[in-house]
Formats: structure tokens, sequence, C-alpha cells
């Protein structure tokens, strides 16, 4: 459906010959130089030559743009920093950007033309920006940065990207990160054994969760614990209950159509229907109409709920945790629910949807230098050190052989430009030169769990092709949930749900729709 990068590397090489035949290297070069300051970049295709660009000697001052979530930023003076720039002659600067205000900031800076040189970019701000060539094309590089171009699959460098041009590198993440976790401990002490992965069904998970909502699963003689935990949005611990139910990650391929969750009528009746009875019988927490996902999450960490979807990092922690409150506490991984079509699945991102993009207009010098750093980067050498941070400073080699962190690891926070901000196609981000071998192993058993029962998006970025998306998506989805909100609390009937699906439709769901399946047409005809 889609060419691969290595096809396209292929045709820009044969163009790239054909265009030196008609005049000389110096000439070619220089156009490209000449191209590339103007932005444009080597619109015809072609192997630009990266060298004549950059040979390294020149010091270069760049500016990198990356999130920060609670509260991780890296001091001027960093270690890696200084790594950095000693290694590629660069003296890097940070633009840590709160998380939540980020995408504030970028379209700030955008309308001021001041935008970093290196910067992740939202999805929708990814398509409506491609055409005003602030992006730098990768294409006629990516050949002479080969571990780079290795670095991710085809379909994700290719995702959302015009033919013919690469305009960022894709943001990589494990694709199935969390799956529920339970209380093994709370499992025995209400009369019950683990289920069978191979036959765990809705009916034997509702079982489970009415038995830690009634049953005193915690043993402290009180009716304190809740079954089922949700948000005010029914996002958090439902994924899997949808995937059940068959409904959307999303969006779903039915027939050759992209269809999103909110028009599955029979799915969205059977999955309300659910969660209603959850909700009849006292098993969802009677005030979830109050709480956020950080609050459930709360309930979770303090043993007042037995179930939560969450990543294998956290179950290790959270392990440790409940331990304060119970002794006995254990966590284990659970599978998710078959459900009465024989569905199941953990909920996956839809991995080369975001992407890294190098700034088009800045000099062709500053690009060349950034694509040798993250070509480096994404090497075992390059991604142990932006990982693990610097040997003799944040860790240290024993007599034996193994490794220590030191107590600059969590000051330094050497990890966090990898994890948040760019990193190789790589499961074992949260794998360190210290890590305990058993600790690395559960990780790797979790994560290829995970992999068994992927629930995937299947839309491959194309709403950022939907003008109506843009405007409308939001608003229609929080009307929608209000909806649902109101059958799972009784308010209203199941059945009403179908009101709420045409008002979606008619409210501009019918238009988002045509509008993703025109592009998904025209994807198909590359």
């Amino acid at each position: 459906m889609k060419k691969s990068v290595v096809s396209l590397l292929v045709l820009l090489l044969i163009v790239s010959v054909a265009a030196a035949c008609a005049g000389t290297e110096n000439e070619a070069a220089t156009n490209n130089v000449e191209q590339q300051s103007n932005g444009l970049g080597d619109k015809e295709g072609g192997s630009a030559n990266a060298a004549a660009l950059d040979d390294g000697t020149e010091r270069l001052t760049l500016t990198f743009m990356p999130e920060s979530w609670s509260g991780g930023k890296w001091r001027e003076d960093h270690p890696t920093i200084q790594y950095l720039n000693e290694k590629f002659n660069v003296d890097l600067k940070l633009m840590w950007t709160d998380g939540p205000t980020y995408n504030d900031k970028l379209n700030v800076m955008a309308a001021s033309g001041s935008l970093p040189d290196l910067y992740r970019v939202p999805a929708d701000n990814y398509g409506k920006w491609q055409s005003e060539e602030v992006f730098m094309d990768l294409a006629p590089y990516l050949e002479q940065y080969p571990n780079l171009a290795q670095a991710y699959p085809d379909y994700q460098w290719e995702m959302m990207n015009p033919e013919g041009k690469i305009y960022g590198i894709p943001l990589w993440e494990v694709e199935v990160r969390d799956s529920y976790q339970v209380r093994a401990d709370w499992i025995r002490n209400v009369g019950l054994t683990m289920p069978d992965e191979a036959t765990f069904n809705l009916d034997e998970f509702y079982e489970i969760v009415k038995a830690f909502a009634l049953n005193d699963p915690d043993q402290n003689g009180k009716k304190d614990t809740i079954g089922f935990a949700t948000d005010n949005t029914l996002s958090t611990n439902t994924g899997q209950l949808r995937a059940a139910f068959g409904l959307a990650n999303g969006w779903k391929l039915v027939d050759d159509q992209l269809i999103p969750q909110f028009v599955q009528s029979q799915e969205q009746k059977d999955f309300l229907a659910y969660l209603r009875n959850m909700y009849e019988e006292g098993i969802i927490d009677k005030d979830f109409l109050s709480r956020s996902n950080a609050n459930v999450y709360e309930l979770y960490q303090a043993g007042k709920t037995g179930l939560y979807h969450h990543h294998p990092m956290a179950m290790l922690a959270d392990n440790v945790k409940l331990k304060e409150y119970d002794a006995d506490a254990e966590l284990v991984q659970l599978a998710p629910p078959l459900g009465p079509t024989g569905l199941r699945g953990n909920p996956a991102g839809l991995i080369g949807d975001r992407k890294v993009v190098i700034n088009g207009t800045i000099d062709p010098k500053k690009q060349q230098r950034i694509l040798k750093i993250l070509d480096w980067w994404v090497t075992d050498e390059g991604t142990d050190i932006m990982r693990s941070g610097i040997e003799g400073v944040h860790y240290t080699k024993e007599a034996d052989g193994t490794y220590k962190a030191t107590d600059l690891i969590e000051t330094d926070l050497p990890r966090i430009l990898n994890n948040w901000f760019f990193k190789r196609a790589d499961a074992n981000l949260n794998v360190f030169r210290w890590t305990d071998p058993k600790e690395a192993e559960f990780v790797a058993k979790y994560n290829e769990n995970n992999a068994l029962y992927p629930w995937r998006n299947d839309s491959g970025g194309l709403t950022i092709y939907s003008d109506t998306y843009a405007s409308k998506w939001k608003d229609l989805e929080v009307k929608f949930i209000e909806a649902q909100l109101k059958i799972v609390i009784g308010q209203e009937p199941v059945d009403s749900i179908d009101q709420a699906i045409e008002a979606w439709k008619a409210g501009g769901g019918d238009q988002i729709i045509q509008e993703v399946n025109d592009a998904y047409a025209k994807q198909k005809g590359k």
C-alpha cells in the first residue's frame, strides 16, 4: 500500500546519479547547498552530499526542545550535555518545556518564526505545517545515515508523509505498554483462583471485580474496597473491556472502510450495559464521576482497589509500595478478558503518528550535525549513554563486573532525554547498565505477554488530513462521553446511545469519516 523507505532511497540514489551526469559535482553540491539554505530541500529527489554541507569543523550552537514531565529537567552543565558537546563539536541548548504547555508554546514559537532546531511536533501540527516548509525533508539524506534509517520500521517512516517526502522521525514507543495488573492476594482472599489465560472471559472478570467490591478482599472487616475503578471520561481501566466488545481503538477497518467507535451501535450498547450492571450492583467506584486517571491510580496505590492498567516498571514499584499497607500484597499481570465473539486486546499506541522534526529553515550545517547526532544516538553505544548516562559519573563498574548506579541517577535523570524526547525502537528503554538481570527478564516477559494481544488503532494517523476532525472532534467526543455516562449511572436507557450516535454523525462526524476515508483511499493508491 505504501512504498518502503528502502525503495524510496533507491529511487533517490538513481535520480542523484542521473543528476550528476547533467553537471559537474561542484555544481550539484552548490545547488544542494542553495536549496537547503532556502529551506526547500532537494525537491526533485536525489541524494544530496551531507559531507559537503558540514565537515564538522565549525562549532555550532543547537537548540533542542524536549517536553518535561513530573518536574524532570537537566541542569545546564549536565555531564551528558558536556559529552555531546565534546563529541560533536556543538553547544547544545535544551529548551525544557512543561508537557501540559508544550503545544501552546510550540504554536507561539511557530507564529513568531522562532522554532528550535530539533523538536517534537503533535500529529495535527505535523499535518498542517507540511506545506509551509518548516520541516527539513530527510529523504535526500537518510541513506547517508544508515543507523537512523534502519532504527524504525518502514511504515513508521512513511506514516503521514506526502509521497516522496520524509519530514519527520517517528517518535517511537512500546506499542503495547500497559496491561491489567491485579492483586493476586485479593483473589485468594475472596476464595477465587487466578484465571486460566486461555479461557479468561468477561464473566470471570466481572466475578473478580464483584468479589473485590463486596467480599472484603483486604480482610479488615470493613466494606471499604472498590471493585472496578474508572474515571469521569470512562477511559481508565476500560480499554480491555472495549476491545472485548469489539469497539474500535479510535478507528477500525471494517470492509475496507475506517469507522470510529462512535458509530458502533451494538458494541457500544454491550459495553455500556456491562458497566451499568456494575454500577447498579455497587461494583464501580461510586465517586467515579469526580475522579481523574491520577485519582484512580492513587486509589490503587493506597490499596483501595485491586485492579489497574499499567506498565511493568510501575508494577515493580507498586508491589513494593503496597507492602507498606499490606505485607502480603502481590501484584501479577492479568491477560485481557475474552469477549462474546472471542475478541480480546490490550490498548496499542498509534506508533509513528508523532514525529521529531528538524527545522527546515536553519543553516544546512546545523541540519547535518543534528543528523550525525541522531545517527549515533540510535546505535548501541549512543543508546547506552543516552539511557544510562556517563560511566564514572552516573554509574560505576564493580570488581565483579556488575554496575552500580550513583546518587546522581535520580538528580541528573540521564534517561529522560532518551525516554521523553528521542529514542530508537527498543522495548528495553527502562533497562539500564545496573538493572538487576531478574528485573530485566521480568520486563521482557511482561512486554512479550502484552504483544500477544494488541488492540490497534487502524487509522494510520490519517485524521491529520481531516479539517473537520481538527475543528470538531474534541467537542463531539465530550458530548458523546456525556451520553455514555448518563447510561452507566442509569439516567438514560442503554438504547439512548443511538441518539448520541446520530447527534455525533450530524454534528460533523459523518464529514470526518468521509474525509478520513478519502485520505485512506489516496494512501492505498500510492
